[in-house]
């Protein structure tokens, strides 16, 4: 074999090395992309989890994404703008450090222990997945993500009114529909915000009004079915503001129309078309004007009174995480998570989550100043005064459903502008 041969050798080995390697990480990347659509699909179906520790498959998908993103070095830490994702880490860490010490002091600290990494999972992690993607794929996962509540609520219609099913993991004895997501006011929170997605979707012309049109009505009805008064009004609070600062001399009559339906439907014998767990926990409340009928409205207030008696005892360190269920009279959480925070991990842990969320605005301000991201801006605004006002009707906000949907209006925004400056 002379010298030219074997040179001739080398170039070809050396070439296809060099195809290989792209081809190598291009599949890696494209794994890692398809992880995160999975995870996102996934995220509100609590049903599919670990029976020993809060894991679900969404987890998995969500860890797979990491490690993958590791491998690809596509983990990007400023996903929500520089100013906003340092305010976002700023807020996360009062939140982890005031839950830490209490619970070092308390009885439990293993639960601590189990309750901030959770917290840091599911606003870092989750956080850092969003990151390294494009405009295109975040709309992707946007349409995936408001697919999987649409699913779930499809499921629920059929259960409920196609095979009638009660008292199961899926429908509770009393008929309210928790799905997939089996708990009835955190599905009803999720649709809710997911609604809020959808519509921005609209609003940027990427999905068809008809198919729009029939996700929203079966969505809403879904949300009528869950008889969660906490879901509607974060729903109500979402849609006013996109209808606020969308009126136009072409909209008023729309918007003045959809407003006077509601009313109208609650008040004639349409009524007896919406569902019977709608009519008993939320119509009989507004008919009567009496607020305990509107479920365990009562309970849950003695509840925040307690915990309200406590924020003075609990300024500085907390009773520790998980600790509120056995130090209460009642044997319950308190149902409003600033409250909860801040009696378990100090004023600073209900302090750094309200800014960590309240964090989400620098992106809207953003989005707003560049052409045609008004949209993106209103859906931000809209989302976190919903996200902030069903946070007075929840526990522990850790389960990956609650970040997914907060974050998504705010990195497509974040998106937008980059792909604007570019």
């Amino acid at each position: 074999m002379s010298l030219d041969d074997v040179t001739s050798a080398n170039k070809i080995d050396e070439r296809a090395r060099g195809h290989e390697q792209p081809a190598v990480a291009t599949i890696s990347r494209s794994l890692e992309l398809y992880a995160f659509f999975a995870a996102i699909f996934l995220c509100s179906m609590n049903y599919f989890r670990s029976d020993y520790i809060y894991f679900t498959l969404a987890d998995l998908s969500f860890l797979l994404c990491f490690f993958l993103a590791v491998a690809n070095a596509n983990i990007v830490v400023n996903v929500i703008g520089k100013l906003s994702t340092a305010a976002w880490c700023f807020g996360l860490a009062l939140l982890l450090l005031g839950l830490t010490a209490s619970s070092i002091v308390s009885p439990g600290p293993e639960r601590g222990l189990v309750v901030v990494l959770q917290y840091f999972y599911a606003y870092f992690i989750v956080l850092l997945l969003f990151g390294g993607r494009s405009y295109e794929e975040l709309l992707a996962a946007a349409k995936i993500y408001v697919f999987s509540i649409l699913a779930i609520c499809i499921h629920g219609i059929y259960l409920i009114h196609v095979i009638g099913e009660t008292n199961t993991q899926f429908v509770t004895g009393s008929g309210r529909f928790n799905g997939l997501m089996e708990r009835e006011n955190a599905c009803a929170a999720v649709i809710a915000l997911a609604i809020q997605v959808l519509l921005l979707l609209v609003s940027l012309r990427k999905l068809n009004w008809f198919l729009a049109i029939c996700a929203f009505i079966v969505m809403t009805y879904g949300l009528l079915l869950t008889g969660s008064n906490t879901g509607l009004i974060g729903c109500g609070i979402g849609i006013a503001i996109f209808l606020l600062f969308n009126l136009t001399w072409r909209t008023v009559v729309p918007a003045t129309a959809l407003c006077l339906c509601i009313p109208l439907v609650a008040m004639t014998p349409l009524r007896d078309y919406l569902p019977d767990v709608f009519q008993k926990r939320v119509l009989t409340a507004v008919d009567t004007g009496d607020i305990s009928q509107a479920g365990t409205f009562g309970r849950r207030f003695d509840l925040i009174q307690e915990a309200a008696g406590q924020t003075g005892s609990t300024l500085l360190l907390g009773i520790g995480a998980d600790q509120y269920r056995v130090s209460s009279a009642i044997q319950k959480p308190v149902h409003n998570i600033y409250l909860l925070l801040w009696t378990e991990g100090g004023f600073i842990a209900a302090l750094g989550f309200a800014a960590m969320v309240i964090s989400l605005l620098g992106p809207a301000l953003a989005a707003s100043r560049i052409k045609n991201g008004l949209p993106f801006a209103i859906c931000i605004f809209a989302t976190v005064a919903a996200f902030l006002a069903m946070g007075n009707a929840m526990t522990h906000m850790y389960g990956r459903f609650w970040p997914v949907p907060l974050l998504i209006p705010a990195v497509l925004g974040q998106a937008f502008v980059k792909r604007s400056q570019a």
